[in-house]
């Protein structure tokens, strides 16, 4: 029982280890640790860099794609439709609704992709905004990972 705890626990330590590894740490044992404790040492001091700062490194960085408003042409086409609308009316109060239709249109397409670039532009702004925020929680995990190797005889890079 208590041989098959201690390979479970090797087994944990080691894919903490591991997960600490893809984030590009490099970890050399100064006081002729073996690999078995090498890897327990890693899993524990991934453990507790995890516990104090709240960043899990096995959570992927965010991603592209929060912008859902479909291409420019939609939003020109869209833009323009009611803006013919619009103008049709307007033309037909002055007495001529296919001038204010073709008015109507170009304005209204105009428009239409000028409010698309600018959902877009905030959409990029808030990934930035995320990705600074990973950015910086993962660089947090990171010293505070180093920190605990490195008080357990290792150098970390």
């Amino acid at each position: 029982m208590r041989a098959s705890m201690t390979m479970v626990a090797l087994a944990a330590a080691m894919l903490l280890a591991h997960s600490a590894a893809a984030q590009g740490v490099f970890v050399y044992p100064q006081q002729g640790q073996d690999a078995q404790k090498q890897a327990q040492d890693q899993g524990e001091c991934a453990a507790w860099a995890q516990q104090q700062t709240g960043f899990n490194p096995n959570i992927p960085p965010p991603t592209g794609g929060s912008y859902q408003g479909g291409s420019q042409g939609g939003a020109m086409v869209g833009g323009a439709a009611r803006g013919a609308a619009l103008g049709a009316i307007g033309g037909a109060i002055a007495g001529d609704a296919g001038k204010g239709a073709a008015a109507g249109a170009a304005m209204g397409g105009l428009f239409g992709g000028m409010r698309h670039n600018d959902r877009r532009r905030q959409a990029d702004h808030a990934q930035d905004q995320q990705m600074a925020q990973y950015n910086a929680a993962r660089d947090t995990y990171l010293r505070a990972y180093g920190a605990c190797l490195g008080g357990r005889g290792y150098t970390v890079n």
